[in-house]
This record gives structure tokens, sequence and C-alpha cells, in this order.
């Protein structure tokens, strides 16, 4: 009695898919998509880009051999490395010409080490001086290796890379590991939360909207937008970051009232968010306010932990050490500030803003899959905090006339079922958490049940149902594309009751959602 007729738990997806577990066909998948990378939390906890590229368009990124490149008389190719150096200033380059659409974006990654303080620039184009766009493709040597990352729309069909250098003064830099590929970027990303300082081994298909993050450099704390009081030490690429590689910056405090800050313009209910790591028990102010206690202090517990605080309009994104705070010498990483009331997953940057798309999640199922007369609609889900916002699950006909809904809004949880635009069924579960809730409805005619949590919370023992045959798709949205959910999944589930008895469908709601 317990077999789904359709069954995900967030385990597999593909270019454009989330698979589900059952029933073992292409007709219970569900189609994805996204518009742009994203980033999320592998099962090492470790934060990593996702989205799905296309083929390497780069021949010898590492430089393994001296072909494949144009060099200009300043170049040359040795050692794995090309190596670009400037007399009297002027331009040199190494180029390659591949062939792209303008039509698609593309993600251009290398690593670069030069003289502090001086550039260099990826261009897209032959006209030698111009970068990816009119300002990402820069990249400002800091004295050490660092990693280039930029996502950019192609200018032109005939696409050059070339990686060069106009100005003034004598100076070299060394460029490897070069890599181009198409950014396709419709592959879901299943989420590992950690909690208790521990990865959980049971992901989340994470579900999000389009946001913006502002900060044009979100882990070069280097950059001069990057403004400080109180001279604090700057160390960049310190520590191993939440993203496993050695580029956390060090900040060290020289005393109360220092502070590390972008004075970007925001507005009230922006969001702003940071990773930071101290020692455990010292605090750090964070949020807005330059040289006043505008933010909020923070306490610190030994790891890296992402600390968020909502604008209150100060134009400042700020940490340091401002109402007191007692820490003195601090890693920062992932600067991110948002204009939504909630922090959304990390949005790197490296020279300008940079949008991630929103994501859809729809058409699962079938007529002959997805039980219409009586049924259970079941879901494992978490939706964000401070998002009031209505966010939907739906069984429908690819309408919002004919639909069983799972609806988040505020602190309550919504329960529509809609036969022919008729309401048969409207509940509401209050002050449930903003955590992960176990919810299931049932229905058939007169008789609608509402279980949250292995508890019972509603009925209704009057009202219609649906014909045979009604109910085709499986989508996170209102059925007919609106109130998209955003959140996390964990487990979905529909059962077809039609063989049970009422005392069984009771048994069945309190074990899934206990």
């Amino acid at each position: 009695m317990d077999i789904p007729s359709l069954f995900m738990i967030p385990s597999a997806v593909s270019s454009g898919k989330v698979h589900s577990v059952f029933p073992n066909s292409t007709d219970a998948d569900f189609d994805f998509n996204r518009d742009s990378d994203a980033t999320r939390v592998n099962s090492e906890g470790l934060i990593e880009r996702v989205g799905y590229f296309g083929s390497e368009l780069v021949t010898n990124g590492g430089f393994d051999t001296d072909s494949n490149w144009t060099k200009t008389s300043g170049a040359e190719i040795s050692n794995g490395r090309a190596k670009i150096i400037v007399t009297g200033g002027g331009y040199q380059s190494v180029a390659q010409s591949i062939s792209l659409s303008n039509t698609k974006k593309y993600r251009v990654t290398a690593v670069v080490n030069g003289t502090s303080g001086k550039a260099v620039t990826f261009v897209d184009n032959s006209a030698n001086n111009g970068g990816l766009t009119t300002s990402n493709g820069v990249i400002t040597f800091n004295g050490q290796d660092q990693n280039v990352d930029i996502t950019w729309t192609a200018n032109s069909n005939s696409f050059e890379i070339e990686i060069i250098r106009n100005g003034s003064g004598d100076f070299s830099f060394t460029v490897d590991n070069v890599s181009v590929k198409e950014v396709i970027g419709d592959r879901a990303r299943l989420n590992y939360e950690i909690e208790g300082g521990l990865v959980n081994t049971k992901p989340s298909l994470l579900l999000e909207p389009q946001s913006t993050n502002l900060l044009p450099y979100s882990e070069d704390f280097t950059q001069s937008n990057w403004i400080n009081i109180g001279s604090p030490t700057i160390t960049p690429n310190y520590g191993i970051s939440p993203d496993g590689t050695l580029n956390s910056t060090r900040v060290q405090f020289a005393s109360s009232s220092n502070s590390l800050y972008d004075a970007i313009s925001h507005t009230i209910g922006d969001t702003a968010s940071i990773y930071v790591k101290g020692a455990s028990g010292e605090t750090i102010q964070f949020g807005a306010g330059a040289n006043v206690a505008a933010g909020q202090l923070f306490t610190l517990n030994g790891e890296w932990q992402r600390i968020e605080f909502q604008s209150n309009g100060t134009s400042v994104f700020c940490i340091g050490t401002f109402q007191s705070a007692t820490a003195r010498n601090i890693e920062v990483f992932a600067a991110q500030l948002e204009a939504l009331s909630y922090a959304t997953s990390y949005i790197p940057t490296n020279g300008s803003s940079q949008t991630r798309a929103a994501e859809t999640c729809n058409g699962a199922g079938t007529s002959s899959i997805l039980p219409s007369e009586e049924g259970i609609l079941y879901a494992e889900i978490a939706r964000p905090v401070n998002d009031s916002v209505i966010r939907s699950i739906a069984l429908s006909d690819g309408s919002a006339g004919n639909v069983v809904l799972i609806q988040y809004y505020n602190n309550n949880i919504g329960i529509v079922v809609k036969v022919s635009s008729s309401a048969q069924a409207v509940f509401s579960v209050s002050n449930t958490t903003l955590d992960f809730n176990k919810i299931a409805v049932s229905w058939k005619t007169n008789s609608y049940k509402v279980f949250v949590n292995g508890t019972q919370t509603n009925t209704d023992t009057s009202g219609s149902t649906f014909s045979a045959g009604t109910l085709s798709e499986f989508a996170f949205d209102r059925g007919d594309g609106g109130e998209d959910f955003y959140g996390k999944i964990r487990d979905i589930r529909v059962y077809n009751t039609k063989e049970m008895t009422d005392s069984e469908v009771d048994i069945l709601l309190t074990k899934i959602t206990s």
C-alpha cells in the first residue's frame, strides 16, 4: 500500500533534468532550467560552481608545449606557463582564435601571477583594447597566483582570447590553465546541508530565484572599492576557504573602531552576507556602517560560518570592530549583497556584479502515472527565512483550475484543492517551523485531510474530486507557472489510494510525515 505512483528524492540530475526514482520512466522526470551557473555545497561540505558546461574550446591551455598560441615579441611559453614581458609599456600578448557564437554565454578560467598592482586584461576581440566586458576582463595582480573565473556573453562570432597588457613601466607576468567553455547552465543543484558542523548525507534539491551579487569583488578584498578605517592589515590567499582552496583573506584589526567596507549603494531590505572565521567566542560587527555602529554583533564559533544582515538603508557593506566587538584576527570569504529579503547561495564576482538566473522545475508525470480521483501528495520541503511571497508545489492539469496545492506564505502552510476552478478544500496550518516540514494532503470525494510532521492538522468531509485522467503534471509552481517554489526539497511522493481503506490512508499519512 505504500508504493508511490511518483517518487523523487534528490539523487540524480543531468542536463535539463531532475530524475525521479520511481517509476523508471522518463515521463516521471522533472524538466529543469537555469540560464546561468550557480553554486552549491557539495557532499564534502565545500562550495562549488554548478553549471552544465560544454567541451573545452582552448587547445593547450596548460601550455605544456610551445604550440597553438600566437605570441608577440615579448611573450614566451616555457616550463608549463606563458610568460609575458613588458618593457617600457605597450602591448604584449598570447592569443588563440576560437569560433564562438555572440548569442551564447561562456566561462573563462585561468591562473595568473605578476607584479603586485599591475594588471592583465582578457579580451574577446582583435582590437587589443577591450575586456570581455567593460569591467570584468581586468585582473589586478597581488603578487601571488590568482584564480581567474569570468562568465560573459561573447562580443563577436570570431572570438580571439588574448592575454594582454597596455600601459607603462617594465614588468612581467605568467599565465596558466586557460580554459573556455560554453555555459549551458541547466544542471540542477543537489545541496548538502551543514548541520552541527557535519555534512548531512542526505542532499536537498535547491531551487532559487534570480539574484545579483551587487559587490564587484566578492573574494579579492585588496581591490580599491574595499575601503578600510583604522588601517587593518589585509592578507590575501591566507587560508583554506569554504571552497577548499587557498584563497581566504586574513583581516587583522589594530583595535576597536576598525573596519573593512564597500561603500556600495543599497536600500532597506537588501541582504548582506559573508563567510567569516575567527576565534570561538569572540564577536564581530557586520552589516552596515563604516564608522558608526549600524550593523549587528555576531559571535564566532571557530569555524567558517556565514553571517547575514538585512540592510537598514545605510549605503555601506561593512565588517569591523564597532559595538565593542572583540575579534581582532579573522578570515573572510564570499562577500555578497542582494536586493532580496534573505541571502541566497553564493554568487562569485571578480570585477563586476554577477547574476544567477531563476530556476524552474516542472513537467513530471502524466495522467497515466498520477492519480486524479483520490490520492496523497507528500513533500518534505523548507522555504527561505524572511521570504513572504507565496511559494507553491502542485499536482495539476497544467492550469491553476484543476490542482492540488501545497503552499508556503509567511509562517503558514496552505493547502488548496480546486476542481474546475472551484475550491473544494482550503486549509491553513499556522506557526510552522521555517526548517524542513513533512507535509501531506489526501483527497477524495467528501474526504480531505492534512498531516504535518506526524500530526493531523485539518480535515474536511465535504467536496467533490477530479475526473479520472485529469491530473497530469507535478510542478514546483502553482500549476500554471506562477508562484514558483524557491527553497529546498528532500522528498516528493504521490500515492494512488483508490485501493486503500480510510484507516490505511491515515496510517500511511502518519507514517510518511513522522
